[in-house]
């Protein structure tokens, strides 16, 4: 298992690529205006869902007590191994539809 320290800097990487992402697929979004589509839309807003819940998982890592840390460090490592996948396969998602949308 990984330590506190290991979970909160694997955890703090992904939710910064996670923005970065996200604020790159926003600027091009925005280019295009009124032409992106409804399916893109949803995308995107599912991404920020599964960011923000991220976000969450990081906040009660970086809130929790040495004690409650290691009772819950095996969900947490297991919620943040799911939240990963889904962000990497919603980003896959929206990319693909963001690449057609601009091919």
């Amino acid at each position: 298992m990984k330590s506190r320290e290991e979970l909160q800097a694997s955890m703090e990487k992904g939710i910064a690529a996670g923005e970065e992402k996200i604020a790159a697929l926003k600027a091009k979004m925005a280019e295009a205006g009124d032409d992106v589509s409804d399916e893109a839309s949803a995308a995107l807003s599912k991404a920020e869902d599964v960011l923000a819940s991220g976000k969450s998982k990081l906040a009660e890592l970086a809130d929790a007590s040495d004690e409650s840390f290691q009772s819950m460090q095996a969900d947490l490592e297991e919620n943040w191994d799911s939240i990963s996948s889904q962000m990497e396969e919603g980003w896959a998602t929206i990319s693909d539809k963001v690449k057609s949308f601009f091919s």
